[in-house]
C-alpha cells in the first residue's frame, strides 16, 4: 500500500498578498480558501489539478521563487516513520499542526535529494 497520494501543493511566498490574488484570478485560479497564519495572510489556489499556496512574507528578489512542494497523504503518522526510518534529513523532528481548511492539518517537513524542502500534508477529517 502507498501511503503516498501524489502532489498536495506547491509554496510560493509573496510581498504582496493582494496583488498575487489578483495576478492568480486573472490567469484563472479560483481562492479556495484563506488563512491568517500569525499575520501572515495565506491562501491556496486552485485551478484544475493543481493547487498553490501562496503567503505573505518579505522575500528574497530572487526569480520564481519556490519555497517547497507538498506530497498529499492520509497515514501521517505512517508517512513521518516512513521518511524518518529511510534516512532524510527531517526538518521538523514531529508531525506538525494549523489551522487550515475544516479540520486543521498535519504535516511535516524534510530535505530532498537536492536539498529541496519536500513536505507530507494531510487534511484532516475531524
Amino acid at each position: 500500500m502507498n501511503i503516498l497520494k501524489g502532489i498536495s501543493h506547491i509554496g510560493i511566498p509573496t510581498d504582496n498578498f493582494a496583488k498575487s490574488v489578483h495576478d492568480y484570478e486573472k490567469i484563472g485560479f479560483k481562492l479556495v480558501n484563506q488563512e491568517d497564519n500569525q499575520g501572515s495572510a495565506t491562501g491556496f489556489f486552485q485551478l484544475g489539478n493543481l493547487e498553490l499556496e501562496v503567503w505573505e512574507t518579505k522575500v528574497n528578489s530572487v526569480n520564481g521563487a519556490i519555497n517547497h512542494y507538498a506530497i498529499d497523504t492520509d497515514e501521517i503518522d505512517q508517512a513521518f516513520e516512513l521518511i524518518k526510518g529511510m534516512g532524510f534529513k527531517l526538518i521538523n523532528q514531529k508531525i506538525m499542526h494549523l489551522p487550515f481548511w475544516d479540520h486543521g492539518i498535519s504535516y511535516f517537513n524534510f530535505y530532498g535529494p537536492n536539498n529541496e524542502i519536500i513536505e507530507i500534508c494531510q487534511r484532516n477529517k475531524k
